[in-house]
């Protein structure tokens, strides 16, 4: 985030604690709640979303070398991704040639060589390429360059790895302009300089919410003072945080108590991170949450109309993680993971209240205009469908 943003953002989050004041919208908003229970709906999110936009599936620091690899399969689409002997990053549908084995099997690892798939033995390169049948003279003349692990666009920037999870058509191109797609958030990923962090920790959460109600709980902090009084609230003032739109995606700072200690100081020495969180709504379905020292990554997959799963990993600054001990980083990560718990206890009764037939329609607030924008763009990528 360039210093000059930085400043802006704690300019005004000072101005409304001054004035008592919030970032308010234009008006209300709202969204239809049958949009978090619908099974029409929700087929036609997982089919464009989840099949043709770039989603986040792992982190850089998992890939560094040739031969690493990671698994996944929370798009509803078997994915593999791995470094090659080249250095180039790959990803492929995990799914054999042969028979529709799954090839690989366990969810990460390190120095492959080769994938040989377990229910025939045929293998593959870090290429994807099929370099070996067993008992190969039973499949005759059979083209094995047609048999080649199906190829999905993939991208690695930022310590982040994206992938489009549809397989790609023979002889498209692989790479994938991710800072296109990012747009007017591409320089602020640049500025906190991830690629080199290492993942601290990952775990799995299975909230009974639809997974956009899942990105809903970190739009607004509106709720802190109410869901969270035992968490992370202590940490912040009561709702000051300010909101942009960057193009399909969202930035938000969230000021913590310490801002105040910024009025007389000079600015050139201000920095958002001291005194505030800094997040990140990757459209459609990742949050980045930056700190002081670390990130905490948050990405929402369907699982059913009214169930999800949210993997919370965290990020950090080796220079960072060197100076603190392990006690500190996984006190971190625990107060993440209660923060993320308080919000899905609640989430879980909204989604059941869904069906109730009480509300209609959310309704947003001015300063939960966040939100607003987010279902926004949804609609909007729906109705314009994949071309």
């Amino acid at each position: 985030m360039r210093q000059t943003d930085q400043v802006a953002y704690l300019e005004r989050m000072l101005g409304m604690v001054r004035t008592n004041t919030r970032d308010d919208g234009p008006g209300l908003s709202h969204t239809s709640v049958e949009e978090y229970y619908d099974p029409g709906r929700y087929q036609r999110e997982v089919s464009l979303l989840f099949r043709h936009y770039p989603i986040v599936v792992g982190y850089s620091c998992q890939l560094r070398k040739a031969g690493d690899f990671v698994v996944h399969n929370d798009t509803g689409q078997p994915i593999l991704v791995t470094r090659g002997t080249d250095g180039v990053l790959r990803a492929f549908l995990n799914v054999c040639r042969h028979r529709s084995a799954t090839v690989e099997t366990k969810p990460c690892g390190a120095n492959k060589r080769a994938f040989v798939c377990p229910y025939h033995g045929w293998s593959y390169d870090l290429t994807g390429r099929l370099v070996g049948i067993t008992d190969g003279t039973a499949f005759g003349d059979l083209d094995r360059s047609r048999h080649s692990l199906r190829r999905l666009a993939v991208a690695e920037k930022y310590g982040l790895v994206w992938v489009v999870p549809t397989a790609l058509e023979e002889g498209a191109e692989a790479a994938l302009d991710i800072d296109a797609y990012l747009g007017a958030i591409a320089p602020d990923l640049a500025s906190w300089s991830m690629q080199g962090w290492e993942l601290h920790s990952s775990v799995p959460i299975r909230p009974h919410m639809n997974w956009k109600l899942v990105v809903d709980t970190f739009l607004e902090l509106y709720h802190f003072r109410y869901a969270h009084t035992g968490s992370v609230y202590p940490l912040f003032l009561d709702n000051i945080a300010t909101y942009e739109q960057m193009d399909r995606h969202i930035r938000l700072a969230a000021a913590k108590r310490t801002i105040v200690e910024l009025e007389d100081r000079p600015r050139e020495a201000w920095r958002i991170l001291d005194h505030a969180i800094v997040l990140y709504e990757l459209f459609p379905n990742t949050v980045l949450a930056y700190t002081e020292d670390h990130c905490g990554i948050f990405t929402s997959f369907p699982v059913s109309p009214d169930e999800s799963v949210m993997h919370l990993a965290v990020l950090v600054d080796p220079v960072e993680r060197a100076k603190k001990t392990e006690g500190y980083w996984k006190a971190n990560a625990e107060l993440l993971q209660a923060a993320v718990g308080e919000d899905f206890a609640i989430g879980d009764a909204i989604q059941r209240n869904f069906r109730s037939g009480a509300n209609t329609q959310q309704t947003f607030g001015k300063f939960e205009k966040a939100l607003g924008w987010y279902h926004r763009e949804i609609d909007a990528a729906l109705a314009a469908g994949w071309r």
